[in-house]
């Protein structure tokens, strides 16, 4: 297991799968953060709420961790 996988206390298959739901999450944002750039009326808010929420599981994942 390597150091990363111990650090966060979790094994590789667990692992993996937070990071493709992470990765799926940040692809999303994406995509309606360019629509956003495209047609500026709709999704206003979206991309900075889920940026939050993204940032706020980081966040308790690594205290939980500690």
């Amino acid at each position: 297991m390597s150091t990363h996988l111990k650090l966060v206390g979790e094994s590789y298959g667990k692992h993996l799968l937070f990071t493709l739901k992470l990765s799926s999450h940040l692809l999303l944002l994406s995509i309606v953060s360019i629509i956003h750039g495209l047609v500026p009326w709709i999704f206003s808010s979206q991309v900075s709420h889920g940026l939050k929420n993204i940032i706020s599981t980081l966040e308790l994942r690594t205290k939980i961790k500690e």
